[in-house]
């Protein structure tokens, strides 16, 4: 830094988030910058639809031959999400639902929740100028009703905000015209600095919807004739109206730095003023401009040369791009002409919220260190050759200024009334890149949630976008988790790589299937209740969690767990990847599989509400319960599967699907040799005996065309077969040690039992519970009991899939998904539990603020305007009920409908409901003069319909326009 260099008087103000609602589709950071660099025109002309309304309003002589052209933006609002209904959405300018949503967009830019903000001091600036909703609301003969004022009033643009927010500070809606929302910056700046607010949200708007202004702008000379804006070009003239939002999330630098955020660019100095008096009102004063860009640079402590580019207010009429020309050389050219731009050339202007637009442009110049091109410059207009220059192709920054190495910008807004308005912006130092794609990643988990099927498409189509940036899909993973809205309808993607991710997301918002996708589902209201289920022999393989050894938490518990047991057996035990040589080695290997899938899920969050185990599972469900530690887990699964081995010639099992009572009628003939090993469903029962009887039983059911299948590598065990062995179980674990269960556990040996005393689960237990058949279609109804009315999600752990559908079939009204050892199994359970409402809490680590998680819009729904809508027809009187039913349920939530004996207060409706319910009612003539009386009293709405009924003419009475009110 020079010794001249004026030092900074204040602390910059950090852009954070940036969100837009513009012509041509154009509504995120990168889609603006990506239409700057291009130069692609966004202007076209009012829609058919729209201008057939508009041409109405205009005086015929002013009618022109073609439709005005205009930089559109689709009207839609998503009025559910923000918990406005359909009539209040109708009488609302559309700018309060742009600013709503883009709001949100600007905030997920940034990296916060919007709940995070309710109660803060965060202050709402707005610059607007549009009264074209006020014109429509308010018009001639239109019809007021309970949102007619607050659907146009301007303060509302701020106020909606601050109100749907919760927020506590300062807010405000700015009118300078033309430089309104640059002016709001302004005052933004000036409250952080104080420490009047924390944050702040600066937004611009504007919208064409009342032609007459329109037409006077023509009368004036000001719009081209063309359709097209050509900033300092000498065939410019004139501009191009356009409509859209713009909202900037600002905090205090240190407080961005500290909490890690993404910073565009800084707003290191703004400055205000006013032309005073020029020949007429609306002409522009160049020395004034010139004033307005000095504070800002006084403000800034930046020198003039310091400044390599302008973001030019840039209309592109004659007069207007002479003494702005003029104004910027007088305050910036010393070095020479001065490099200025336009986002006007393709965006057209934004009035209101030109000035927001320009600093967003701005923003993203100085980020990314480019001066964009203008669009349909060709030849500097005459004059102001020494003055400026405009680029007409992207250029590398046109110079590095002496502040701290950054890049400097200036953004210029002007009102046609006067008012001037400037800002100095800076570059924020660049945070680090996210990691790059792993070159052997494991499968992740993306979320992604909505509060409807048509806002979760919209949602996962953004992100297919966005994810990209992220670098890998363990970056999208982890941020879709920190950052994600998790709404109520929720989805998932299971991905090792972006290619897959991105065509998953594509899957989703297109509603097509894909392997990689968890279907979309609505979860309930409340958190579900988690059981595990860890399941027992036959789910065992070589490869179970190998790949899950790559995960630290998973190989450190595993590893644990086999040192307790290899200190068991006195020998080195089975380990991922080893080949499975026995009955013993598959017992190890659904031990350690379980123990670490527990662990890991523990590590994101997700523990149980209650346990149970199937056989051998049962020991892993004692250990979660920490009823047995790690040392006397090991114990008791070392001695029960080296006794259970020796039976490994003894005999095996066979499922037969059939009920539980019709299996004992088959096994009858063999005198008890054949029993029932597990009770898994109430259609399928496993048989363990001697290979010789089961042999004889298969060939037997298969004559009779009943389903059966011998499980593979299995001992007979839960079978009379174990006698011999319980004694020797029971002595081998005489002193073990086991502790009162930490979480409920029901026991699947004897569902019935009180699991919570210590001695349950003594030596006596275990040796009991390997004789003893599997109760599990018992045990899961005696868990379902112990639920109670929560709803409730059952997760099967183990090496493979084995108990998820008995299950299913058992509790037909649960939700049930898997963990297995393979690490998509594992990623696709994350994402299955995820949708029935369980929230993982981690990992988090590797969320970054480059990738942006945007939120999902249903505009698939939309209120229908009610300002021009004629009488409601006149309800039959047998039909009172049904009309009174029908608007009741517009404002309340009724799922079983209408109970016509209650009370306005008692279904849930406020005062402002009720206000809304009459201003409806009035709209049938014959109660045109009802008012809130009929519904005090606690008349109860059969009363209610009783009288709007009397208030009806009857069958052979005029109604009150003149006509029958009902045909004979």
């Amino acid at each position: 830094m020079t010794t001249d260099q004026p030092a900074p008087p204040h602390a910059p103000v950090a852009i954070i988030g940036m969100g837009c609602r513009l012509p041509g589709g154009v509504n995120s950071p990168d889609q603006l910058w990506k239409t700057l660099i291009e130069g692609r025109d966004c202007l076209s002309r009012i829609p058919q639809e729209r201008w057939e309304l508009m041409v109405e309003r205009l005086h015929p002589d002013q009618v022109p031959e073609h439709p005005f052209a205009a930089g559109i933006v689709d009207h839609a609002f998503d009025h559910a999400y923000f918990g406005i209904s359909a009539d209040e959405a109708a009488e609302m300018d559309p700018q309060q639902g742009w600013l709503l949503e883009v709001a949100h967009e600007a905030l997920a830019d940034a990296a916060l929740d919007p709940a995070e903000l309710a109660g803060t001091r965060t202050g709402v600036y707005v610059g607007a100028a549009s009264i074209d909703q006020a014109a429509t609301n308010f018009g001639a003969r239109a019809r007021a009703g309970v949102f007619t004022a607050s659907g146009a009033g301007m303060a509302i643009l701020a106020n909606r905000l601050s109100h749907h927010l919760d927020l506590a500070g300062p807010s405000l809606t700015l009118d300078t015209a033309c430089s309104s929302s640059l002016t709001a910056l302004h005052y933004a700046v000036r409250d952080l600095r104080s420490g009047e607010v924390e944050a702040a949200l600066v937004g611009g708007t504007n919208v064409l919807t009342n032609p007459v202004i329109t037409a006077s702008f023509t009368e004036t000379g000001v719009l081209s004739s063309r359709g097209r804006c050509a900033p300092f070009d000498h065939n410019a003239d004139g501009y191009v109206r356009s409509e859209g939002a713009v909202v900037l999330v600002l905090t205090r630098t240190g407080e961005a730095t500290t909490r890690g955020h993404r910073i565009w660019a800084r707003v290191t100095g703004t400055g205000i003023g006013h032309g005073g008096k020029t020949p007429h009102l609306l002409a522009p004063r160049a020395d004034r401009q010139a004033q307005a860009i000095q504070r800002a640079l006084d403000d800034a402590g930046i020198r003039p040369g310091q400044v390599g580019w302008v973001q030019a207010h840039g209309t592109g009429t004659k007069a207007g791009d002479r003494i702005e020309a003029r104004g910027i050389a007088q305050a910036l050219g010393e070095g020479g002409p001065v490099a200025v731009g336009s986002v006007k050339s393709v965006l057209g202007h934004l009035e209101g919220a030109a000035g927001a637009l320009g600093v967003m442009a701005a923003a993203l110049a100085v980020h990314h260190g480019q001066a964009p091109p203008t669009l349909h410059h060709h030849q500097l207009r005459a004059g102001l050759e020494h003055q400026v220059r405009v680029p007409v192709r992207a250029e590398p920054w046109p110079h590095t200024s002496q502040v701290n190495g950054g890049r400097v910008a200036g953004v210029s807004g002007f009102g046609f009334g006067g008012s001037n308005a400037h800002a100095i912006l800076t570059q924020a130092p660049a945070t680090d890149p996210p990691s790059v794609e792993d070159p052997t990643p494991l499968p992740e988990t993306v979320f992604i949630s909505a509060h409807s099927p048509a806002a979760l498409a919209s949602a996962a189509g953004r992100l297919a976008v966005n994810a990209p940036r992220g670098g890998s899909v363990g970056t999208a993973a982890d941020t879709s988790l920190t950052r994600g809205p998790h709404h109520r309808w929720r989805a998932a993607v299971t991905a090792t790589d972006l290619g897959t991710l991105v065509q998953g997301l594509r899957s989703l918002q297109d509603g097509t299937p894909d392997p990689y996708t968890i279907t979309p589902r609505l979860t309930l209201g409340q958190r579900p209740l988690v059981v595990f289920v860890y399941s027992g022999h036959g789910g065992h393989h070589p490869h179970a969690g190998t790949e899950l050894m790559y995960r630290p938490v998973f190989a450190q518990s595993v590893e644990e767990a086999r040192a307790a047991l290899a200190q068991q057996t006195g020998s080195p035990v089975w380990a991922p990847g080893q080949d499975i040589t026995g009955f013993t080695d598959a017992q190890h290997c659904t031990h350690l599989i379980q123990v670490g899938l527990t662990a890991l899920l523990a590590d994101r969050g997700i523990n149980p509400d209650l346990v149970l185990g199937h056989s051998v599972g049962e020991i892993a469900a004692a250990h979660t319960a920490q009823i047995l530690d790690t040392g006397a887990a090991a114990r008791v699964l070392a001695r029960r599967s080296e006794l259970l081995a020796q039976l490994t010639e003894a005999g095996g099992l066979l499922a037969v699907r059939a009920r539980a009572d019709e299996v004992q009628a088959l096994l009858g003939p063999y005198l008890g040799r054949l029993t029932i090993a597990s009770y898994s469903a109430p259609n399928v029962q496993v048989i363990a005996g001697p290979e010789e009887d089961l042999g004889h039983l298969h060939t037997h059911l298969e004559k009779e065309g009943v389903w059966c299948k011998p499980v593979p590598d299995v001992i007979p065990a839960h079978s009379p077969l174990i006698d011999p062995l319980a004694p020797a179980l029971r002595e081998a674990l005489a002193g073990l040690v086991s502790a009162p269960p930490r979480l409920p556990i029901v026991s699947t040996a004897d569902p019935d039992h009180t699991a919570g005393h210590p001695h349950t689960w003594g030596p006596a237990y275990w040796a009991d519970q390997a004789r003893q058949p599997v109760r599990f279609t018992q045990a899961l109804h005696t868990t379902a009991s112990a639920m109670g009315q929560r709803p409730v999600v059952f997760v099967e752990i183990g090496p493979k899939v084995l108990l998820a559908e008995h299950i299913t079939h058992t509790l037909t009204d649960v939700a049930v998904t898997a963990v297995t050892s393979d690490s998509f199994g594992f990623a696709r359970g994350i994402g299955q539990l995820y949708t029935t409402g369980i929230t993982p809490t981690g990992p988090t680590t590797r969320a970054h603020p480059d990738l942006v998680i945007a939120p999902g819009w249903d505009h698939t729904r939309s209120g229908s305007t009610t300002t021009d809508q004629p009488r409601a027809l006149t309800p039959a009187r047998d039909q009172v009920q049904a009309h009174l039913t029908e608007e009741v349920a517009r404002l309340a939530d009724l799922p079983e409908g209408l109970d016509l004996d209650s009370t306005w207060a008692r279904v849930g409706l406020g005062s402002h409901n009720l206000l809304q319910l009459i201003s409806r009612l009035r709209r049938v003539p014959a109660w045109a003069q009802v008012d809130i009386q009929l519904f005090l009293s606690e008349q109860t709405f059969r009363q209610v319909a009783s009288t709007l009924s009397e208030l009806l003419p009857g069958p052979n009475e005029p109604a009150l326009e003149g006509v029958p009110s009902v045909l004979p």
